[in-house]
């Protein structure tokens, strides 16, 4: 039996991850902006010595390289699938290059979570994605448990896993991205599988369909951009506000999450 250890996973196969050596992670790529300095710095600027004419100066920012930062698209998509895993900034550049995603969660469990499909949106002219295929490792049904007093998944291993992978995926090159609910055991059981039958684009999606639906939304848009930002719910008003300076900003409602990480213990 696997032990349920989190990502990258330490096997030897195609799709082991490997270690960054040479070249710089992905992560550590970045890129100069150039924004405009606050209030108090413009005016200062603006009355240093030497500066022509009083012109407003620049402030040259350090940011992170993400997408749809072409750079980083090119240097993710070279890496991968040797890499192995991806995170879902990653999986958002390996989807611009073709890579399908196979969410191996049990049907029961996605229709559970309504707001965790994987992402599919459809292609111009057509009505709905095709680029997401559900492929249940495990057959699971959720049924309420008077011991521990709380609805559990009954679990059964899906038999005809391989059969439905090969009806997914016919093609042993097809580029694969293959996502649980967080990226952990059932997505390394998987990936073993579709190593043993063949398939060489594998990659594994750190953090499931928790991660990935938390970062990108139906359409395959970012949900968050880049920072940090805080609504507060509490204002009256048709939407959620932005409002407040200084520490009536601080004190705002901050937008939260739960833990992505899956409390089911998944048996594989």
């Amino acid at each position: 039996a696997r032990s349920p250890l989190p990502f990258p996973p330490t096997r030897t196969s195609t799709i082991a991850p490997r270690t960054m050596s040479s070249t710089a992670a992905a992560a550590s790529l970045s890129f100069t902006a150039r924004v405009a300095p606050s209030g108090r710095a413009l005016r200062a600027t603006s009355r240093a010595p030497g500066s022509p004419h009083g012109r407003r100066g620049v402030n040259t920012v350090t940011t992170k390289a993400q997408y749809p930062n072409p750079d980083y698209i090119a240097h993710v998509q070279a890496e991968f699938p040797a890499k192995g895993v991806a995170t879902a900034e990653e999986g958002r550049c390996l989807w611009d290059a073709g890579y399908d995603v196979m969410d191996v969660r049990a049907v029961e469990e996605i229709d559970q979570n309504d707001n965790t499909p994987c992402p599919n949106p459809a292609p111009p002219g057509q009505a709905k994605g095709n680029r997401v295929r559900v492929v249940p490792l495990i057959n699971a049904v959720r049924r309420y448990d008077s011991k521990l007093e709380k609805k559990v998944y009954i679990q059964t291993p899906n038999a005809d896993f391989k059969n439905m992978v090969q009806k997914a995926f016919p093609n042993k090159d097809a580029k694969i991205m293959v996502a649980c609910s967080d990226g952990r055991v059932r997505a390394i059981a998987a990936l073993d599988a579709l190593d043993e039958m063949g398939y060489t684009n594998i990659v594994g999606l750190r953090g499931g369909a928790n991660l990935w639906t938390r970062e990108w939304d139906a359409k395959m848009r970012r949900r968050n951009l880049p920072g940090k930002h805080i609504q507060n719910y509490l204002h009256s008003g048709d939407s959620p506000q932005l409002h407040g300076t200084g520490s009536q900003f601080q004190m705002a409602d901050a937008q939260t999450y739960d833990d992505w990480r899956d409390e089911t213990v998944w048996v594989v």
